[in-house]
């Protein structure tokens, strides 16, 4: 066993800072799917990291078909960082956009903004 013992720890070491290598990469050189994922994780824990990630993405990936979902995430990130006004504002325009979208009952239940009704019988 302590013939192996170096060995293991080097394993170990390499394994270590590979992953270290992963979560430090810069937002500029992540993908749309790193991006997201370090978004969700940083969500909570930092918001502030999450919302910029949220707006690197939407710089980068403007028009990919996450665009709704980062867009939730930011004003959920706005929310966790007590920046009620602003994620309003977002919201107002997160419905505007996206008002039968898979994350509007979210942004909608979140920030009290509910998406205006439109059509037939509508009167504004």
């Amino acid at each position: 066993m302590a013939r192996w013992l170096p060995l293991l720890l080097l394993v170990v070491s390499c394994a270590g800072s590979g992953k270290q290598v992963a979560t430090s990469a810069k937002p500029a050189d992540l993908n749309e799917a790193s991006l997201m994922a370090r978004l969700h994780d940083q969500l909570k824990p930092d918001p502030a990291s999450a919302l910029a990630l949220a707006e690197e993405g939407e710089r980068r990936f403007a028009d990919s078909p996450r665009a709704e979902e980062r867009s939730a995430l930011a004003i959920q990130a706005l929310i966790n960082l007590d920046r009620i006004g602003a994620a309003r504002s977002r919201a107002y325009q997160f419905l505007a956009r996206y008002p039968e979208g898979p994350y509007s009952a979210q942004v909608a239940a979140m920030t009290g903004v509910h998406p205006t009704p439109s059509g037939p019988g509508v009167h504004h």
